[in-house]
């Protein structure tokens, strides 16, 4: 008589070996990321930012803040080492993510140039009102526009006061 697999254990091993190969996903995934930064590759670092990003994407809503934390470390120590039309688009994918990882969203918008900032300056609900205190008085012209969308954004904000800012400012 053949052997046979009940239902229930067949469903088991599949999520199990559906879970194996998530984990050897992010082992390779890892491993990458330790090579594209000790080789110093330009173009591999964006790559790995932009794997790491749709990671954080698919799962932002879910992640503790340590989770959080982890992507932010990660993703700033990528985007410092990334050529600037990869940073630019760096802030345009990150700009309409929710919850974005606080230091990661300071950095991109307070960066001099306005096509990496800006993006995440219009659109990101996530840049606190320290961030843009800053970028107002420390940014020049063309920072200034959407510095103002982003307040206003701040202002639609319970956590926020749009007062305060000017005020501040």
């Amino acid at each position: 008589m053949p052997h046979s697999i009940a239902p229930a254990e067949m469903e088991r091993r599949q999520r199990s070996s559906g879970h194996a190969a998530v984990v050897a996903s992010h082992h390779s995934l890892i491993d990458e990321l330790e090579t594209a930064i000790s080789q110093r590759n330009i173009a591999s670092r964006a790559e790995i930012l932009r794997r790491i990003t749709d990671l954080f994407a698919a799962g932002s809503t879910n992640f503790s803040s340590e989770q959080t934390s982890l992507f932010d470390d990660v993703m700033g120590r990528l985007v410092n080492e990334i050529d600037h039309s990869a940073r630019a688009a760096f802030g345009e994918r990150i700009a309409d993510l929710r919850n974005t990882p606080p230091r990661i969203t300071r950095e991109l918008a307070l960066d001099d140039s306005i096509d990496v900032a800006g993006a995440v300056l219009r659109r990101s609900e996530s840049v606190d009102e320290d961030t843009l205190i800053t970028g107002a008085r420390t940014k020049g012209q063309d920072h200034l526009l959407p510095f103002l969308n982003a307040a206003s954004l701040a202002k639609a904000s319970p956590t926020s006061s749009w007062s305060e800012v000017i005020r501040k400012w």
